[in-house]
């Protein structure tokens, strides 16, 4: 199903599946796989990888792009969910950095933030970045907010099996902070559902990912999110089913998460 924009072969797609249209194509979900075949001529780069930030770099191998290795390192670890607890509850460096401009943790940068963090990225190291008041002040917010959602999370989540689900259907203000803090809460929980309120008023959005402390989950949630029209990695997707179907769709999600 493509989006109802026009795609030229101007256009670079980046972290989305291919569209025939464009000029350019990145990505390195697993669920692109199930989509079938792409055609050998396409430009840019598919394939299983840490982060897709690495298949560009890769793709590119320009020689004045080394000096951001340190911060492709972590953004390989960042986009691939390698995080320990510590990384979770008290993170450092990058990983924090991160934290200001997640829209996965309902904290998504403002597009000035975020246009000056590429540019401080520059000309920056990543402690001068951490020590610039924006940056400060963000973060300062950010663990505030995360203090409310951990409420959240202990309010609204259940432990059902290996499966730990977190229901904020129609939650307006879900408080900011890490997505990642409920497997902190849940430690015995092997995989997390999150459902929430989706893009049109009828839809629900569900979100599944292998937990980051207790990896003991095997089920291919790319793939099972994309038998609901979703998509992702082999650990972390998302699908958006109708309101209607919502609790069916759920308790069979949960049901086959189990079953693993």
């Amino acid at each position: 199903m493509y989006s109802q924009i026009t795609v030229t072969d101007q256009d670079i797609i980046v972290n989305l599946p291919y569209h025939p249209g464009c000029g350019m194509w990145f990505d390195h979900h697993i669920s692109e796989q199930a989509r079938g075949p792409k055609p050998e001529s396409f430009r840019g780069a598919y394939g299983l990888a840490l982060s897709c930030a690495r298949l560009v770099y890769d793709y590119y191998k320009k020689p004045e792009w080394e000096r951001f290795a340190e911060l492709l390192t972590a953004t390989d670890k960042i986009d691939s969910a390698h995080l320990s607890l510590n990384d979770i509850l008290r993170p450092e460096g990058w990983v924090r950095v991160s934290n200001t401009v997640d829209p996965r943790s309902g904290f998504a940068a403002s597009r000035e933030y975020f246009l000056n963090l590429v540019e401080w990225i520059k000309e920056h190291t990543i402690e001068e970045i951490l020590n610039l008041d924006d940056v400060r002040d963000r973060v300062r917010e950010y663990f505030k907010q995360q203090e409310e959602y951990k409420k959240a999370l202990v309010e609204r989540s259940t432990l059902e099996g290996g499966v730990a689900i977190t229901d904020l259907r129609g939650v307006r203000a879900v408080p900011v902070g890490s997505r990642f803090l409920v497997y902190a809460i849940f430690p015995r929980a092997k995989v997390a559902v999150r459902v929430f309120d989706g893009p049109t008023p009828d839809m629900v959005t569900i979100a599944v990912g292998h937990s980051i402390i207790n990896r003991g989950c095997t089920v291919d949630v790319g793939n099972l999110m994309a038998e609901y029209g979703g998509g992702g990695h082999v650990g972390a997707g998302t699908c958006a089913v109708t309101k209607e179907n919502s609790d069916q769709a759920i308790t069979d999600i949960v049901t086959r998460l189990n079953v693993d």
